[in-house]
Parts: C-alpha cells; sequence; structure tokens
C-alpha cells in the first residue's frame, strides 16, 4: 500500500513537472510572438510615418516649383532641415538633399547609347581633382557600356571581374545606385569614398548639374586653371549676401571663370543649369528608442514630384 502511494505521488509530481514545463514553454513562446509581432507593428507604423514625411517633402518640392520655377539654390526652404516632428512614442526628421547637384554617371552616354565625350572629359577632371586618375574613366564606362570589349588600358569586363574573389560581372547597363561604383576597377577600398560626394545615379542621362548647388570642387573641375579654395570663397559670399546664379553665364563671367578654356565654356554650357530635377530625401523615425532610416529617391518633373527608388539602409 504505501509502495502504491509512493508511486502516485511521484506520478503526480513528474505530471506537474511536466505541466509546469510546458506551460512555461507557451508563456515563452507567447512571449516571443508578442515581441515579434510589436517589432512588425513597429517597422510598420516607422515606414508609415517615412512615406509621410516624404509626402512632405515631395509638397515642399511642388510649392518651391510655383514660389520659385526658374532656379534652385541652397537658400530655399526646401534645403533646410526638417524639424524632429514629434509623433507617439517618438519623432520625425529628416533632410533634403540635391542630387542635380553632383556629376550623374549615367551621362556618360548619350540617349542614343554612346560615349558623350565632353561629359567624360568633364569627369576625368573630376577624378583627378579627387585624387583618382583620369584612366579609370574608361572602367565606369565598360561597366555600363553593353560589350566585352575594354575601353582601354583601365577598362574592365567581365573577364576581369570574374577573376576576383568573389567573381562577379560587369553590369553593362546604367548605373541603378552610385554604391555599384564600388565594384569597379579603380574604385577599390577607401578610392569610392573619395568620389561619393560628388557623383550621382540619376536615371535621364541628359541631367544637368545645378551649379547653385554643387560642391566647389566640381565648378573647379570644369578647368585646371581654377582654384577650389577661391570658388568655394566665392560660394560662401553668394550665401552671405542672399545671393545666387540665375544662369550659367552668371558663373562664366566671374573673375574665377572669364578666362578659362573656350572648349571648357562650351562643356558648362552644356553640363551645368541653374535648377534641379532629382533629390534624396533623407528620413529618420525614432520610436521606442530605435532609429529607423529610409532614403527616398523624388524626381521633380511637369509640377509633380515622383519616388522611383526608396533605400532602408541606413546612411
Amino acid at each position: 500500500m504505501k509502495q502504491q502511494k509512493g508511486i502516485a505521488l511521484i506520478t503526480i509530481l513528474v505530471m506537474v513537472a511536466l505541466a509546469t514545463i510546458l506551460a512555461a514553454s507557451i508563456a515563452k513562446r507567447q512571449y516571443a510572438t508578442n515581441e515579434n509581432t510589436a517589432v512588425l507593428m513597429r517597422q510598420n507604423q516607422a515606414l508609415n510615418y517615412a512615406k509621410s514625411a516624404e509626402a512632405f517633402f515631395s509638397e515642399l518640392l511642388i510649392q518651391d516649383t510655383q514660389n520659385s520655377p526658374n532656379t534652385d539654390n541652397l537658400q530655399e526652404v526646401w534645403a533646410k532641415p526638417m524639424p524632429a516632428f514629434p509623433v507617439e512614442g517618438g519623432f520625425i526628421s529628416g533632410t533634403l538633399k540635391d542630387e542635380s547637384g553632383k556629376f550623374n554617371l549615367n551621362s556618360l552616354f548619350t540617349s542614343d547609347g554612346k560615349v558623350d565625350e565632353e561629359n567624360k572629359a568633364y569627369f576625368e577632371r573630376i577624378l583627378v581633382r579627387v585624387g583618382l586618375p583620369a584612366e579609370i574613366s574608361q572602367a565606369v564606362i565598360d561597366w555600363q557600356d553593353q560589350d566585352d570589349i575594354p575601353m582601354g588600358a583601365m577598362g574592365a569586363e567581365s573577364n576581369y571581374y570574374n577573376g576576383l574573389q568573389p567573381p562577379y560581372s560587369a553590369a553593362n547597363r546604367p548605373f541603378f545606385s552610385v554604391e555599384e561604383l564600388k565594384l569597379v576597377r579603380g574604385f577599390e577600398g577607401g578610392k569610392y569614398d573619395l568620389i561619393e560626394p560628388y557623383v550621382s545615379a540619376l536615371p535621364d542621362v541628359s541631367t544637368k548639374i545645378n551649379i547653385n548647388t554643387a560642391p566647389a570642387l566640381l565648378l573647379a573641375a570644369l578647368d585646371p586653371k581654377v582654384d577650389v579654395a577661391q570658388v568655394a570663397i566665392l560660394q560662401k559670399q553668394k550665401l552671405e549676401k542672399m545671393e545666387n546664379f540665375n544662369n550659367v553665364q552668371d558663373l562664366l563671367v566671374t573673375d574665377l571663370f572669364k578666362s578659362i578654356e573656350p572648349a571648357n565654356k562650351a562643356i558648362a554650357e552644356k553640363a551645368f543649369d541653374v535648377r534641379s530635377n532629382y533629390f534624396k530625401a533623407e528620413i529618420d523615425v525614432a520610436l521606442s528608442q530605435r532609429n529607423r532610416q529610409m532614403s527616398s529617391y523624388l524626381m521633380r518633373k511637369n509640377n509633380q514630384v515622383t519616388v522611383y527608388a526608396r533605400s532602408l539602409a541606413p546612411f
């Protein structure tokens, strides 16, 4: 009798232990499910907030077109950082950056697929200004063209990239993003960082560089005789006086540019402008002490703004 009672007690204890373990396991899984659900909800909420900021920037650009249709410059409202806007559980902030104030890598080709020699010459001067060899422009062109024949000694097609570790192939199409340049021969390691602030990857090969928003180095790269520091001083003076260039000739008649080579003046008239059509919105959403970032690429055309790309990678 005592032995049977002992076995029954042990059985009950085992059952209680199993029930306790089972209950703890269910509770743990329920907690993990709730946490995962909460994370997904926060991510979805952050994305919706980011899209709201994106819509705000789009409206800002449309208003700018109506208020100032002829020029774009860094003194306008769109160029000012968006103040932190409070939302439930956090805040939203962001900035608009002018992608038209950079050299478009895709403008190395004309609309009919041929190399644009004038833009190529200008790009090579930019490379030299940042400390890179001009010849690596050949690899940038090979990355985009559709053939498998290297353009020159510094050109590179899939045969070259297939020999690397890990191997990959040349894109043979226009750049989707500037980050692709990291894969191109000549831009390995920190060399990409030298050129990154001055280039963009825009879908329209006919885009021009806005001289009101471009870095001093891009303007100075037009001609070897132009000093970068002097251009930076000119830009600072313009800002202090609340002035901007109303057209490309306003730049070319300044003391710094009026004596440059006629061929380079022709490049300026072709490659420069005072208006912008492409922008990048960098949006930061802070929720529950966690930051989520989104980059939106905006195209302004015909008094409308279109989002043509988004990225959730941290900027």
